[in-house]
């Protein structure tokens, strides 16, 4: 897909915040390991697309709004 600006990383850890889930919690829920989430938050590896729909349905918003709103 493609990586994630700086705003964005902060976004998707706000949502997270606000989820009230950890990182090591939201990785469970996706399947992936926390080190592996925590690298796609940074921006260091994409999301795949089932990626951004298992993240987007856990902290309860639309993949287009959180991945790819302006």
């Amino acid at each position: 897909m493609r990586y994630l600006t700086e705003q964005q990383s902060r976004n998707l850890k706000a949502l997270l915040v606000q989820s009230g889930l950890t990182l090591s919690g939201a990785a469970e829920k996706m399947g992936i390991l926390r080190q592996s989430l925590s690298n796609r938050l940074k921006g260091k590896i994409d999301f795949s697309r089932t990626e951004m729909e298992a993240f987007a349905e856990i902290v309860g918003e639309s993949p287009a709004k959180i991945f790819f709103a302006a």
